[in-house]
């Protein structure tokens, strides 16, 4: 693919946003985004005076430690456990606005969808990233000592495990069983580049808010770019 595919996939998935098929989907999901969100950062607000306690009790012997761990901790919230979360909220309108998106994109494939398939997506990413989440702890605690490896690696992680997830969202739409597999094998470096752009989405102000949607219109449209050049070569 062109650089010029890649700007005109970004600014399709921007339009379609606005789309009146997809818009009220766009807001509505903006809001319960936001309601996670809310909830969880207040959660952590409230974790900030038992921290606190806590340096105070060992007078300040484990400082380093503890700001290590919590800047972690809240690293990982964006990079690694906000997504699913935001995912299974989103989960709902998923597949249905992939449907629309592909008929966005003049393809008129039989319809799929189903609102589960998004939550089950999200239920999946959760379960992905919780692994990913301990053995990156893993890692940090025995090798790692660099918090900003520790990052990158959880940056890889997170776009590895969107790039397939909402890749599989997409596909199962419009492929077989069998070419599920093996366009992915073909195309593994791109969708999950694809899947570290989301992953950033997820940590943007206000476009945190919107970025499933906009995630899996970015990787249906990838999908659909990638599988008519494969068809042309062919």
């Amino acid at each position: 693919m062109k650089n010029s595919d890649y700007k005109n996939i970004i600014f399709f998935s921007f339009k379609a946003l606005l789309h009146r098929s997809i818009l009220k989907l766009t807001i509505i999901s903006m809001f319960l985004s936001f309601a996670i969100l809310a909830s969880v950062l207040y959660a952590f607000w409230n974790a900030f005076p038992s921290i606190e306690w806590i340096k105070l009790i060992f007078w300040g012997f484990f400082d380093d430690l503890l700001n290590s761990i919590w800047i972690f901790i809240i690293s990982t919230l964006f990079i690694l456990l906000y997504p699913p979360l935001s995912t299974i909220i989103s989960g709902f309108y998923l597949d249905p606005i992939s449907h629309k998106v592909n008929l966005l994109l003049g393809n008129n494939y039989i319809d799929k969808s189903s609102h589960v398939a998004g939550i089950i997506t999200g239920i999946r990413i959760l379960g992905l990233s919780i692994i990913f989440f301990f053995l990156i702890l893993l890692l940090k605690w025995s090798l790692i000592s660099n918090i900003y490896l520790a990052l990158l690696i959880q940056l890889v992680a997170s776009g590895y495990i969107l790039g397939k997830e909402y890749y599989e969202v997409v596909a199962l739409k419009i492929f077989t069983y069998e070419k599920i597999s093996l366009f992915r094998k073909k195309n593994f470096l791109i969708l999950n580049i694809v899947g570290v752009f989301c992953s950033f989405l997820f940590m943007i102000p206000i476009l945190n808010l919107i970025a499933p949607i906009l995630s899996i219109i970015l990787m249906t449209s990838l999908v659909d770019k990638l599988d008519k050049n494969y068809s042309i070569k062919k």
